[in-house]
């Protein structure tokens, strides 16, 4: 049926919006894998409302990369979802819609990324609610996960972990352990915030006394692992100059490890 929610499909590719053309981002995964240690806490719900215009990536491999416009034009699905908004342009706008196989991830409340389903009905809704005019910005009853990760901890241990390293091709075995816990956990039916407790603990491997170690191996937060860190530095470099490395290739090695190498260093 000829429609006005057909017309709309036109009217974006006569006129596309200021956004049309922006990529959509990929989810990175392989990172939250890395950060997920960090984790601090976990919202979860299955009935939650999102601002579609801040839908900014997706973790799907083909549609990552492509822009709005696109997507609207080439999503595999794209031929039944947009008679299904011509038909019932209400699933986009009206509460009461079973939405929760959408399903959004955040690690900072604001920029979402489309997860495992939801990639043409977003797209969809981007574009309706800018065809249609009325300021409509909410999809509800959505699944949407918002992570906070302590990144000051993950970035100190990251860091420590490549002096780890470092010290090893000195004979200076170490190994930092990392340890999540959930503690508690808020929730009633359709959502839940759960909270963990992060650790970190330097581990001394071999024979080496390192009393100055020791007595910060054992971190709580970011604070901690950071003068861990700095003790770190300090007994790498007085091991570098015990086997008298020379000045220059000390901090040549040490900024390599470290990936901080002056301007001139990394040309």
């Amino acid at each position: 049926m000829m429609t006005e929610n057909y017309r709309f499909v036109e009217q974006v590719r006569s006129a596309p919006p200021s956004w049309a053309n922006d990529e959509i981002l990929r989810w990175d995964d392989s990172c939250f894998r890395r950060e997920r240690d960090f984790i601090t806490r976990h919202y979860w719900t299955t009935q939650g409302s999102i601002n579609v215009f801040r839908i900014i990536g997706t973790d799907h491999p083909q549609y990552a990369g492509m822009s709005w416009l696109e997507l609207l034009d080439r999503g595999k699905r794209m031929d039944i979802n947009i008679p299904l908004l011509e038909k019932n342009p209400g699933y986009y706008t009206e509460p009461g819609h079973k939405r929760s196989s959408m399903n959004f991830n955040s690690l900072d409340g604001i920029n979402w990324f489309i997860g495992s389903d939801g990639n043409h009905r977003s797209c969809l809704a981007r574009f309706y609610f800018h065809v249609n005019g009325q300021g409509v910005t909410q999809l509800h009853d959505v699944t949407m996960n918002h992570y906070d990760i302590d990144h000051s901890y993950y970035e100190a241990c990251s860091e420590m972990r490549k002096i780890i390293d470092a010290m090893a091709q000195l004979g200076i075995y170490l190994e930092l352990e990392v340890r999540n816990q959930a503690v508690h956990r808020d929730d009633t039916p359709g959502w839940k915030l759960d909270h963990f407790q992060i650790e970190a603990q330097l581990h001394q491997l071999g024979e080496h006394d390192l009393p100055e170690l020791f007595a910060v191996s054992y971190m709580q937060n970011a604070q901690d692992a950071r003068t861990c860190l700095s003790v770190l530095k300090q007994r790498y470099e007085e091991r570098l100059n015990s086997q008298q490395v020379k000045p220059g290739r000390a901090r040549s090695s040490w900024m390599r490890w470290l990936g901080l190498g002056t301007s001139h260093e990394r040309k």
